[in-house]
């Protein structure tokens, strides 16, 4: 029943993949991207709000609306700075929509409403932390995506994400002629990044903290006046991330305070909390996996990046299982955004709509199974 479905949206849906790979927008600015899928949407007899929850590239659109019971299918497809759909966005938005659409063919034999949330910028400001603090997730039972990746596994640990610019502001002068005349932005920033090298050696194991200078002086005789810089500060839990971040800038202080500069820090993005682990519902995915012949491999006690997700799970259970597209390229690489119209790619889509389906579809078959993941949500909350 569902490959004869999946097979109907297939044609659709790939071709929407390849058009979003071939024409990436960052976060935020997937204007086009956006449009295409809301266009694909409607086509299929859906109803889209759109702008959706004071985003403009956000969208909804809802299966068995009025039902009491309630899912969430998460669509992602903002690109990556100066690397396109190196994350895999395109095809990981594009395995929400394909299971949207055969859900609705089905949707006389689950008794959940199921609403497909459009949810741009994860790679920067976090639209779903955005929803989430704004009531979006409140009244789900769970929501779900697939991201893609070069291994198929589960359950990764996602860590919690501050983000923030650093800016330090002196006085230009002559830097032979007067230079005690400047005050130096550039020696702030060296001593801030000095001070949190010197701060790692402090913190636990799981944390992360890491910057980039965006702005370093315009000319080396010229005492820079202007510095600016870009930190994430991560750690497993957001309860370890509050106390890490005010040490950062307290680094920061401190570099000004040496240098008689200004500081100015200011919040890029929402700020992204962790993934919990649901033990049941991470089974049922293993099994589904294992239905779609999909080998899959034991990362649980292995942290990688950070995504809002993790947002949306401090509201009801959340899963964010990945897929592999066959390839060993890692995420975040040329290699990997060229690797997103391959068949391989294809066939990995259409994988990973049949498993987010099946998911579905057994919860709201099995209530009692949903019931045991929400307890062991509320548990991982409680701690």
């Amino acid at each position: 029943m569902y490959k004869s479905l999946i097979d109907k949206y297939a044609n659709q849906i790939l071709e929407l993949n390849d058009y979003l790979a071939d024409n990436p927008e960052i976060g935020s600015e997937e204007y086009k991207t956006s449009k295409r899928i809301v266009e694909l949407l409607t086509r299929n007899g859906f109803e889209v709000e759109y702008p959706f929850a004071g985003l403009a590239t956000a969208f909804k659109t809802s299966i068995n609306k009025g039902k009491s019971r309630k899912a969430a299918i998460l669509v992602e497809y903002d690109a990556l700075r100066g690397l396109g759909h190196a994350c895999g966005h395109c095809a990981s938005g594009s395995i929400s929509l394909l299971a949207a659409l055969v859900l609705n063919e089905m949707k006389d034999s689950i008794d959940a409403q199921i609403d497909i949330i459009g949810t741009p910028d994860e790679e920067m400001r976090g639209a779903k932390a955005f929803m989430a603090n704004h009531g979006v997730f409140n009244d789900y039972d769970f929501a779900i995506m697939m991201h893609m990746n070069n291994k198929s596994y589960v359950y990764s640990g996602t860590l919690a994400l501050d983000c923030y610019d650093f800016e330090f502001s002196g006085h230009p002068a002559h830097a032979a002629a007067t230079p005690w005349e400047g005050r130096n932005a550039l020696n702030a920033m060296r001593l801030f990044f000095d001070a949190v090298d010197m701060m790692r050696q402090h913190v636990r194991d799981d944390a992360r903290i890491h910057g980039i200078i965006k702005d370093g002086g315009k000319a080396s005789n010229i005492v820079p006046d202007y510095t600016l810089a870009e930190f994430c500060v991560r750690s497993k839990s957001r309860d370890y991330l509050n106390e890490i971040t005010p040490w950062v800038m307290d680094c920061a202080r401190a570099a000004a305070l040496a240098t008689r500069t200004e500081l100015k820090i200011t919040q890029v993005g929402e700020k992204y909390d962790e993934l919990s682990r649901k033990i049941t519902g991470d089974e049922i995915l293993e099994e589904l996996f294992k239905e779609q012949g999909i080998e899959t491999v034991d990362l649980s006690n292995i942290t990688g990046g950070s995504s809002d997700i993790g947002n949306v799970d401090y509201i009801c259970p959340a899963f964010h299982p990945y897929i592999s597209i066959g390839e060993d390229c890692g995420t975040h690489t040329v290699e990997f955004a060229n690797a997103m119209k391959s068949d391989k790619t294809h066939e990995a889509i259409l994988n990973g709509s049949e498993i987010v389906i099946k998911f579905v579809k057994k919860l709201y078959d099995m209530p009692e199974l949903l019931e045991k993941i929400k307890e062991e949500h509320r548990e991982n909350r409680r701690k």
